[in-house]
């Protein structure tokens, strides 16, 4: 049978009824209310101690438990503003609701997901949503777009094996650097000598195991060896979507090394 469940959010336990804030409490006792009026039986109260910007939240996963076994009719919040303090993660939530046919009431606002005003409403949100994930993003654009033309890494995406972080500056992994070296070395001279694509992978693999050569502390993969060769970051170059300029971080082979690999795995 499906019920009614409601979220409940605070930032922080400081925020209460004591401090004039809408805690728990408040926020629980006005969505029981509203259930009652309204002969909805309520299945639970899930309640979130958590910042309204951060997606990923105790309560909401186990609502979505709830609506993928299709328990749940409706779920009740206070008001949007408290429930998340990000439209974009309030609009995620909406449209998962959506999607499972769940009604969405704001309690405070007055607001059902299954009326027209309502639809139009959280609709208006949504919207608003996407023009704040664009301003997002067009920033994020913005500021890697000057970190490239710097020569810079941009911030974000896991370093290219070889490399690591000091003091928040990208350096030269000592052991891994050589190990890097030793691959494009070696699968030059496997090229030049004619080996198959599949013996030249297999020889290179005993090759970094019994050097003791290893990828984060593991043995070497063949999807590890096509993560390294073609990455032109070992030679200076810096790549984002159609950019490309010369980075300032350290080089681990040369671009002729680079060149002559590459044109023989072609």
């Amino acid at each position: 049978m499906k019920k009614t469940y409601g979220i409940v959010r605070i930032s922080s336990v400081s925020q209460n009824e004591l401090n004039g804030g809408t805690g728990v409490e408040f926020q629980s006792t006005k969505l029981k209310q509203y259930a009652e009026f309204n002969d909805f039986e309520i299945g639970d109260i899930f309640v979130d101690e958590v910042s309204g910007a951060i997606a990923e939240r105790e309560g909401i996963k186990n609502l979505k438990c709830l609506i993928d076994e299709g328990r749940v009719e409706r779920v009740l919040i206070w008001n949007t503003s408290r429930a998340f303090r990000s439209m974009i993660y309030f609009a995620r939530f909406y449209e998962m609701l959506k999607e499972n046919d769940v009604e969405l009431v704001s309690v405070s606002e007055g607001i059902k997901s299954t009326n027209k005003t309502g639809e139009m409403m959280f609709g208006i949100m949504c919207s608003i949503a996407g023009y704040e994930k664009e301003l997002i993003n067009e920033r994020m654009m913005s500021g890697k777009i000057t970190k490239l033309k710097k020569g810079e890494r941009a911030i974000g995406g896991k370093l290219p094996y070889g490399y690591a972080k000091k003091d928040g500056e990208i350096v030269l992994d000592e052991v891994d650097g050589k190990a890097v070296e030793y691959i494009y070395k070696t699968i030059n001279r496997f090229n030049k000598k004619g080996y198959s694509p599949t013996k030249r992978t297999q020889k290179m693999l005993r090759l970094l195991k019994n050097k003791g050569f290893k990828y984060n502390g593991k043995d070497f993969k063949n999807f590890h060896l096509k993560s390294i060769l073609g990455n032109e970051f070992y030679i200076g170059e810096l790549h984002y979507g159609l950019e490309t300029t010369k980075h300032i971080h350290p080089t681990i082979i040369s671009k002729r090394l680079f060149n002559s690999t590459m044109k023989g795995l072609a």
